[in-house]
Order: C-alpha cells, then sequence, then structure tokens
C-alpha cells in the first residue's frame, strides 16, 4: 500500500503540467499514468477505491518515497466534490502543491483553452456555445481565479505547513529553483532532479481534435490490417500515432481582455486578493504589479 503522495492540484492553466513532468523524472517519485487523473474531485471515478488508483502508480517502495498526480479539478470548488474531506478520509500522508498565475492571464489561457477543448471541469463537456471573451468570462474561469476560495478549502493542509504556494511566474523566472524546492517539500532529494526543466503545454491556439483522421478510421474499419497494425506497434506509440492524425481545429474568438474588462475582474477579484495576502501570505502586487 502506498502512503505518501505529492498532488499539485492547481491552478488550471498555472504550469501544472511543466511542473508535474519534471518531478515525475526524479527517481523517488512515482507519476501517475494519467497524471490528472482527478479521483477525489468526481464520484464515479472515487468510486473505483484505493486499489484503482494505486494502479495509476508504478510505485516500487524500494525505490519511491512518493507517489505523484497534478488534477486541476482539485481546486474547482464548488464545481467538484469536497476534495480535502476525501483525502483526509482516504488515509496516508499527502503533500500539496497549489501554482498560482497572475489571473488577468490565467483567465485568457483558460478561454482559449475551453475553447478548443470544450471543457472546463474534469472530463464534462461545458454547455456555454463559446468560451471565447466575446462572450464574457465564464463563472468556473471566475471561481478558479479566486485562489484564496480555493486555497480555504485546504487551510488546516496549509497551516501545517503540507501546502506548498507557488507560482507560473516564479516557475518561468526560475525553473530549476521551484523544481527543487517543491522535491524538498515532498520530502525527495532536489539533487536527483535533472537539470533542465522542460516546459509542457505551451499555449496554443490550435490543437488536435476529437476525431480521428478519415484515413485512420478507414484503416481501422479493415479487420486485418487493424490487427495487424495493433500487433506491431507499442500501445503508447499507437495512441501518439492516433493523436498527430487528428485534425487540428483552431481556437476562434477573441482571447485578449481590454482594460476595461481588467479593470472589472480585479474588482470582483479584489476581496479574495486581499485574502490571499493577508491569510495566505501571496502578494499580488509583488507578485504581478497588480494594485488593490
Amino acid at each position: 500500500m502506498i502512503d505518501r503522495f505529492g498532488l499539485i492540484i492547481g491552478a488550471m492553466k498555472a504550469g501544472t503540467t511543466t511542473l508535474y513532468g519534471h518531478l515525475a523524472r526524479h527517481p523517488e517519485i512515482a507519476g501517475a499514468k494519467p497524471k490528472e487523473p482527478g479521483f477525489f474531485a468526481f464520484d464515479d471515478v472515487y468510486s473505483k477505491g484505493r486499489d484503482w488508483y494505486e494502479g495509476l502508480f508504478s510505485f516500487d517502495p524500494a525505490i519511491h518515497k512518493i507517489a505523484l498526480e497534478a488534477s486541476t479539478d482539485y481546486s474547482k470548488y464548488p464545481h467538484c466534490g469536497d476534495v480535502p474531506a476525501r483525502i483526509r478520509n482516504f488515509g496516508g500522508d499527502f503533500r500539496l502543491v497549489y501554482a498560482l498565475r497572475n489571473p488577468l492571464r490565467r483567465i485568457e489561457s483558460h478561454a482559449q483553452h475551453t475553447q478548443l477543448k470544450r471543457r472546463e471541469v474534469g472530463r464534462i463537456d461545458s454547455d456555454r456555445p463559446d468560451h471565447s471573451l466575446e462572450s464574457g468570462v465564464s463563472p468556473v474561469s471566475m471561481d478558479i481565479s479566486r485562489y484564496a476560495l480555493q486555497l480555504d478549502q485546504y487551510r488546516a493542509s496549509f497551516e501545517s505547513g503540507a501546502l506548498l504556494i507557488t507560482s507560473l511566474e516564479r516557475l518561468s523566472a526560475d525553473p530549476a529553483g521551484v523544481a527543487r524546492a517543491v522535491a524538498a517539500h515532498f520530502g525527495v532529494d532536489p539533487d536527483l532532479l535533472p537539470v533542465e526543466v522542460e516546459r509542457r503545454n505551451k499555449g496554443a491556439g490550435s490543437a488536435p481534435g476529437r476525431d480521428s483522421h478519415p484515413l485512420w478510421r478507414a484503416a481501422s474499419s479493415i479487420g486485418p490490417l487493424k490487427a495487424m497494425v495493433k500487433a506491431v506497434t507499442p500501445k503508447g506509440l499507437l495512441q501518439k500515432m492516433r493523436l498527430k492524425t487528428r485534425p487540428k481545429i483552431e481556437a476562434k474568438g477573441r482571447f485578449k481582455l481590454t482594460a476595461d474588462e481588467e479593470g472589472a475582474i480585479i474588482d470582483a477579484l479584489r476581496d479574495d486578493l486581499i485574502r490571499l495576502r493577508d491569510v495566505y501570505g501571496f502578494d499580488c502586487r509583488t507578485e504581478w504589479g497588480i494594485e488593490l
């Protein structure tokens, strides 16, 4: 049984994929596959139980000190289940990391991402027809940007020292330093991390669609050919080939906030940003130049 876990709980579009990808290369860390299972966020996934969850990690107790995953749905209150309660009831030692980002830039990236993916929470399709900023900022995106509100759900973990706060801006400025700080927080040797931090999941205006390429579908419909390809192609490579052959889709719309929109968002987030500074010690003026 695994008794020590590291969770990168969010925020969405705040560098969690880059941070996870680098930390998962540490020899004492067993990374989850997939990296973002959302186990504690959704009833249907949580009901699969502990054995299913631990099966996501190729955990060897003789080698690994911690099992790591990165699910941004863990900081999407109130749109997901009671994640902190489920973590407490699960048992074991959990070390948490919450990465923030300038909320204005996060909202822009969120809009573009969800315009492409059509999903804001887990694997649930959004019923919002347009996620571009022409239609305004989605309520989900605003809630995700209320960082103090999200941290309130984990306040006991923060006060006990089990939760570390960092930011995309810090990661961009000093990727190795942030990764080392998180490794130390997880209780593994920072000196065993790879030197270079590879940036993952860069913001883009296009992405592969969900439908496979017509030629791929045609080949897959031929039983003997499909069986032959599966027999000689490693599963991971097969998935990459399928992904790469999907037609690209473009994010249509506006994904840059106007000055008036920025002002209105900061006004809406003002109380939360003040509490983020006063309760959790993260000063948006120092970090992002946002005046309150």
